[in-house]
């Protein structure tokens, strides 16, 4: 999507040129962001970029032109692939972030979520847009402040959803957190979201969460599942050791470990503890949730 800016400098179309056709012929129908900024798509830009060839190269008159249009409307540009159909939104978030434009990140996600489901656009455009600008962070192409700017950005993003979405007081209720000393929670909101979109009452504690006063928690808010997410794998021995001192306090607990180190770190041997990686989850929340 292209705000009427760059749809004018791509064209060469002055921008009072497109309102003009827009509000007079009725040429295109941009969508709108909250704050009422036109976006056009892809369909957008090759309509209007035929209208100014018939206009400009032919001589002809835009009504005309218009009514040219209306009777053989020229031949839409082929979709995009399923691989790439997030690509754009990436690229244009990612711009955003990097530049601490906060009107313009915020207009980019607008429009995500008004195009996808919000775990698609969690998961297929902020998820990735993060990960992409800390790798760029640790490789010095960016600076701590982007980094953090963008973290912050996401962060915000997954704590509105996660505040609005509503709770089915009969289904589990989950904790969920990061023990103390990791401090990536990115992948434990994206989960939450995940079991809050079901209707679970998620109580989301955060990340460096210490484990003092968990167990008076989990028996005081009758906790059936816990989610622990972590990309350090330093705490590891530290949560095994509270996992099984929490099911000799209560053995119907069920746990769920995820996080990047999970991949090659040793496992408790136990049914009531899953480790997950993040691809399985719908597996997952059918064999112990249901």
């Amino acid at each position: 999507m292209y705000s009427i800016k760059q749809v004018s400098e791509k064209l060469d179309i002055p921008a009072v040129t497109i309102r003009a056709w827009e509000n007079r012929y009725n040429v295109v129908a941009p969508t709108r962001t909250e704050g009422g900024h036109r976006l056009y798509s892809e369909k957008d830009m090759e309509t209007l970029k035929w209208i100014k060839a018939q206009v400009h190269e032919k001589n002809m008159k835009i009504s005309d032109a218009v009514r040219l249009l209306q009777s053989s409307p020229p031949a839409p540009a082929p979709p995009p692939s399923q691989s790439n159909k997030y690509g754009e939104l990436q690229e244009k978030l990612y711009e955003g972030l990097v530049n601490l434009d906060t009107q313009e990140a915020n207009q980019i996600a607008d429009l995500a979520f008004s195009l996808y489901d919000y775990e698609e656009v969690f998961h297929h455009i902020l998820v990735q847009v993060l990960y992409k600008i800390g790798d760029e962070w640790e490789n010095g192409s960016i600076s701590v402040a982007q980094e953090h700017f963008a973290s912050q950005f996401i962060i915000n993003r997954c704590t509105q959803f996660l505040r609005v979405l509503p709770v089915n007081p009969a289904l589990q209720k989950v904790l969920a957190f990061c023990p103390e000393g990791e401090q990536h929670q990115i992948g434990l909101m994206v989960f939450s979201l995940f079991l809050k979109k079901k209707g679970h009452d998620v109580i989301y504690l955060g990340p460096n969460t210490p484990f003092e006063g968990l167990a008076d928690l989990i028996k005081m808010k009758d906790v059936s599942v816990v989610a622990i997410s972590m990309t350090n794998p330093d705490p590891l021995g530290k949560v095994e050791d509270w996992i099984s001192s929490t099911l000799k306090m209560k053995p119907s607990l069920r746990f769920i470990v995820g996080g990047s180190c999970v991949k090659d770190c040793p496992k408790l041997e136990s049914k009531s503890v899953t480790y997950s990686l993040g691809s399985d989850w719908d597996k997952w929340y059918d064999y112990y949730m249901r």
